[in-house]
């Protein structure tokens, strides 16, 4: 092959790679994915494939060998060892870090203090996506529905119930088909509703929101971004069984890309539930229909109540991805919630934890030194083994299709997330696959390499200590290092 051709259909396979390993190539040759030529990627929206790469040469053009060397070749154990020694003799003093490279299958290659339980940060968050990924359906929506009280002797009003189920990536607008973040539109729902009070005669409403869903346990106020006790921490929002947005409050400036970051951290909305329902009885009061009561209370129906109206997040697949793309906390802590709902476990924040575990364990993943203060990696006290982080990534490669979304949710190298602007190599770019973590103290990086010489790798490196911001450019080398093992 030669030099340009193999280069090129070396760029991108990160993403191919966990296509491959994680059976998910047929998938996604038939949604249409990987069509094409290498020369470029492109991040694309369609169903099911956020955050997934289009190589714009035919997958099928690279032939099976290649494919399977990807995954298959051996890979230099003292070359691997020497690699690692030196990135612990570079790191600054005062800090512990453990390492570890593996085979994709996840057997052990190198190491350094590999069986040692440190802070994650978000490199936690690939244990609640995968988790998430072999509990719920892929296609699985939360969906959000107005419910309507049984006429009574006034024909011309009703009572209405705006029900949370869960989604908290809501649009204030219509219907978003080609985004995750305001899949399901406020706005479409108002059409809804108001269609069917039309049909009834029904020109007036009271309205009452029912947020239960999650029993109503929440953050602490400190971590609370929603919470006027919070010092400026804005990166996880109140927990609801509704939102629009998150809860946050763009100032009227709201990132072009609604399923980007966005260039800041915005502020977040107190009580995310209740300011979901005063845009919702806004877009009533827009379409026509007169409310009777000022303030919303929050209420849940009666039994007699029923549906007139629901629209339907992306598919639970979509917002795994996302998660992990973006490293979002708040997504992290509702699909932990919904995990502790969907495997009965208590219904709180504690609950979810002890649900992502108990997932672990089922699948055969050892959960030895693994202790997890929240789902997000936020939390004070989370600790876990590289040992761990490289089970779950291996089970992200070798877990058919139902880790697939988690395992293309991982940014790629100087491409997206928050791997866009990591300074490696540009050998790098491209090539590595892996979930970021950053805490005060923390600085941590887990996933999979596509190695230039051929084959694939998995590799974990967490660093804890005051001074572990200054082991960036150490990791970076490190990394830098896998490529060419």
């Amino acid at each position: 092959m030669k030099t340009n051709l193999k280069r090129a259909c070396t760029i991108g396979l990160s993403a191919l790679t966990t296509l491959c390993l994680a059976g998910g190539y047929v998938m996604a040759d038939a949604a249409g994915i990987v069509p094409g030529s290498i020369s470029g990627i492109s991040r694309i929206y369609r169903e099911g494939s956020i955050a997934a790469l289009n190589p714009q040469r035919s997958v099928r053009k690279v032939g099976k060998q290649t494919v399977a060397s990807v995954a298959h070749k051996d890979i230099n154990a003292s070359q691997a060892q020497e690699l690692i020694d030196n990135f612990m003799s570079s790191l600054p003093q005062g800090v512990k870090a453990g390492v570890l490279i593996a085979t994709t299958a996840g057997k052990e290659v190198a190491s350094a203090n590999a069986s040692d339980a440190l802070t994650p940060a978000s490199t936690l968050k690939t244990l609640v996506g995968y988790a998430a990924s072999v509990t719920f359906p892929s296609q699985e929506t939360l969906k959000t529905t107005v419910k309507m009280e049984k006429s009574s002797s006034d024909s011309t009003s009703a009572a209405l119930t705006l029900v949370g189920g869960g989604d908290i990536l809501l649009g204030s607008g219509a219907n978003d088909a080609q985004h995750v973040n305001g899949r399901a539109g406020l706005a479409t729902l108002a059409d809804q509703t108001v269609q069917a009070l039309q049909s009834r005669g029904i020109t007036q409403v009271s309205l009452q929101y029912d947020d239960s869903l999650f029993n109503h346990d929440s953050l602490s106020e400190i971590e609370n971004a929603s919470s006027p006790v919070n010092q400026g921490y804005t990166n996880l929002m109140e927990t609801s069984s509704m939102a629009v947005d998150e809860a946050r409050n763009w100032y009227g400036q709201p990132p072009a890309n609604p399923d980007g970051e966005g260039p800041w951290y915005p502020q977040r909305y107190a009580n995310p539930a209740a300011s979901t329902a005063e845009t919702f009885a806004q877009a009533l009061t827009n379409r026509g229909i007169k409310l009777t009561n000022e303030n919303i209370p929050q209420v849940s129906a009666s039994e007699s109540a029923f549906d007139i109206a629901q629209v339907e997040s992306a598919p639970l697949g979509q917002i795994i991805q996302l998660m992990l793309t973006n490293s979002d906390n708040s997504l992290a802590q509702l699909l932990g919630r919904l995990l502790a709902l969907r495997t009965g476990h208590d219904n709180t924040h504690a609950g979810a934890s002890d649900a992502v575990v108990s997932v672990l364990k089922q699948h055969g993943i050892s959960t030895d030194g693994l202790v997890m203060a929240d789902t997000s990696g936020l939390g004070d006290g989370s600790a876990i083994t590289p040992q761990l982080l490289a089970q779950v990534q291996s089970a992200y490669l070798n877990t058919a299709g139902l880790t697939w979304n988690a395992a293309v949710g991982m940014p790629i190298s100087h491409y997206n997330g928050t791997l866009l602007n990591r300074a490696f190599n540009a050998e790098t770019n491209g090539l590595v696959r892996a979930k970021t973590g950053s805490l005060e103290g923390v600085r941590s990086l887990a996933g999979n390499v596509v190695r230039t010489n051929g084959g694939a790798l998995i590799f974990v490196v967490i660093v804890n200590g005051e001074s572990a911001i200054q082991a960036l450019p150490a990791m970076n080398t490190f990394v830098d290092g896998l490529v060419t093992l």
